[in-house]
């Protein structure tokens, strides 16, 4: 099969690689598509936080945007059978521990994250998954829509965050593929008007398809959601930030430090709160886009295939205006689906770790 490889910055190959071999409680994945986003920007620069802080290294595979076809199942995992689409959590914890217990496996110290440390991501013709994290695709969710489950899991995560009140006026800063979802989300589950921030006409555009409005001059907000990943996003969301107001931070910027008046904030009894990742509402995700009234394929703006990886990171990392989701679709060649000797290498090697 065929894998992408983080090696240095800036460094994208696609190599070959044996199958992988996946234990008892594992899926074997073919994945169908890959979406990038700004965390495989950072990894792929090497600007992202635990590159910079050294819970994980290089070389890796990332890719923790993804649905997949289930080719085999482990003899332990349950629920799952050959030809099950799937998605798939990013946070991985260890089961055990005292976070974990508590539902709080995203913060779990042991913690696995698919396509950045600990666990193999999915830009791969095959990759091996714990099932206990995966989710079976409902049939009414086209492909399309399901490669956006995780930023979706982590937007739904953020808004639910924020602490909502009858009445509150809401404000989303960067309409990217997270903001759109925070706020299609907002609306679709409390009926808000909801005002955006964003400097890209045509995300912007995309933002006012689904009824969101941009902010007016030194409007002030109850509920600001800072999704624009850069340090001027986070500073305009606290610039209109309301007394009594709550922002929920989802973005990494890159950045170590950034100036905050706490001042203000403690006078006007205003609260920041981080929102990593997307534990415990995977569910609810996977009901809301089922449901129908949120399209996020509609942010796809590129689409290209494992061999062309080079060129969907050189797109990512340039940033051109108007720039949407990029998708990675692998296909038949690089997971040597035509039953060669690498396919017939993975059967036995299937056969002997106990999966079907």
């Amino acid at each position: 099969m065929r894998h992408v490889v983080i090696s240095a910055p800036g460094r994208i190959d696609v190599l070959p690689a044996p199958p992988p071999l996946p234990g008892p409680g594992d899926l074997l994945l073919a994945p169908l598509a890959i979406g990038l986003c700004r965390t495989d920007a950072e990894l792929a620069d090497c600007s992202h936080i635990y590159l910079r802080d050294g819970r994980a290294s290089l070389p890796m595979t990332p890719g923790h945007e993804w649905v997949a076809r289930v080719v085999a199942v482990g003899e332990e995992a349950r629920g799952f059978a050959p030809g099950d689409r799937v998605v798939g959590e990013c946070s991985i914890g260890c089961g055990h521990c005292l976070r974990c217990d508590a539902g709080d496996y995203h913060q779990c110290d042991a913690r696995a994250e698919t396509g950045i440390m600990k666990q193999e991501g999915a830009l791969a013709g095959l990759v091996r998954f714990p099932a206990t994290s995966a989710y079976k695709v409902p049939g009414e969710i086209a492909d399309d829509d399901a490669v956006f489950a995780e930023p979706a899991a982590v937007a739904l995560r953020a808004v639910l965050r924020a602490g909502w009140n009858k009445g509150d006026r809401v404000l989303v800063v960067g309409a990217g593929t997270i903001g759109w979802l925070a706020a299609a989300i907002a609306m679709d589950l409390y009926a808000c008007e909801v005002a955006v921030m964003e400097p890209d006409e045509a995300r912007m555009a995309r933002a006012a398809g689904i009824g969101a409005r941009p902010a007016e001059l030194a409007e002030q907000f109850d509920v600001v959601i800072e999704a624009s990943g850069n340090a001027n996003g986070l500073r305009a969301a606290l610039g209109r930030l309301a007394s009594n107001g709550r922002l929920v931070a989802v973005s990494l910027t890159g950045c170590s430090s950034h100036p905050v008046d706490v001042d203000r904030m403690v006078v006007s009894d205003q609260s920041l709160t981080g929102s990593l990742g997307s534990p415990g509402v995977w569910s609810q995700m996977l009901q809301l886009l089922g449901r129908g009234r949120v399209r996020p394929a509609a942010l796809i703006t590129g689409r290209y295939p494992l061999a062309g990886a080079r060129e969907a990171y050189a797109a990512l990392l340039a940033n051109a205006p108007g720039t949407g989701k990029l998708v990675i679709v692998p296909g038949d060649e690089d997971r040597n689906e035509d039953r060669g000797e690498t396919a017939t290498h993975a059967d036995a090697a299937m056969e002997e770790e106990g999966v079907r």
